[in-house]
């Protein structure tokens, strides 16, 4: 059975709200206790009585993403999944997913990471190490694979976070489109930017099957060079 919330715990909801959305429009700096108080119609010893001070209230808001984040970034790919388009894909659902399910929390890490607790400070940097390291590795491991193009991995795997974390300034839950939906479209977006046409895809990964690719290259290019120039101007026998 669910708990029900008392009527504490719901003004307690009600200061993370505010203090959520005065952190992202005026920056932790910008906004004291005071301003989070009269946002919510208390005086400044009843918020104390919930929060000490806006270091606390700004903690309680970012300890989950960041917590939530730091796991996934050591999380095993499963089994199943662990094909250059299988672990790319599970990468971006699983950050567009987290991104997704935690917006406003995300957007107030962002606008105000400097100002976290040196512990979860590191652990946001961490995290985003570890996310960015993944998508590195799981883009080197198409390329090597001939799945994927030849591109700078960093620079696609930043490309591609990007997108994902772009969703915590415009996705509205409340919108026509789901939430699993949108990851799933940025997912099919990201493998769209990487891959390979069906053409040029490798049978098989290795050197042999490169050198193959290579061989027929030449050999169209060798085509190309012999056969007459279609429509070239010159006189004609009548």
């Amino acid at each position: 059975m669910a708990k029900t919330q008392t009527k504490s715990d719901a003004l307690r909801d009600s200061i993370l709200e505010v203090a959520t959305r005065l952190f992202i429009e005026r920056g932790f700096d910008g906004t004291g206790l005071n301003d989070i108080a009269d946002a919510v119609g208390l005086s400044r010893p009843a918020l104390y009585y919930y929060f000490k001070s806006k270091e606390a209230i700004l903690e309680e808001l970012t300890t989950a993403v960041t917590r939530t984040a730091a796991q996934l970034a050591t999380e095993a790919i499963p089994e199943a999944m662990r094909t250059p388009d299988g672990i790319l894909r599970h990468l971006v659902l699983r950050h567009a997913t987290l991104i997704l399910s935690h917006p406003q929390q995300f957007r107030v890490v962002e606008r105000n990471e400097n100002n976290l607790p040196l512990k979860q400070r590191k652990m946001a940097e961490q995290s985003r190490r570890a996310v960015l390291d993944q998508f590195r590795q799981a883009i080197e491991f198409g390329i090597d694979h001939g799945t994927f193009r030849v591109v700078d991995a960093k620079v696609a795997a930043f490309s591609i976070i990007g997108m994902c974390n772009w969703t915590a300034w415009w996705f509205n839950p409340a919108g026509q489109v789901s939430m699993d939906e949108v990851a799933g479209q940025i997912a099919d977006m990201a493998l769209r930017s990487v891959e390979l046409p069906a053409s040029r895809a490798l049978d098989k990964p290795g050197p042999a099957a490169i050198l193959q690719m290579l061989r027929d290259d030449l050999t169209l290019l060798e085509r190309s060079l012999e056969a007459p120039e279609a429509g070239r101007g010159g006189s004609t026998d009548a």
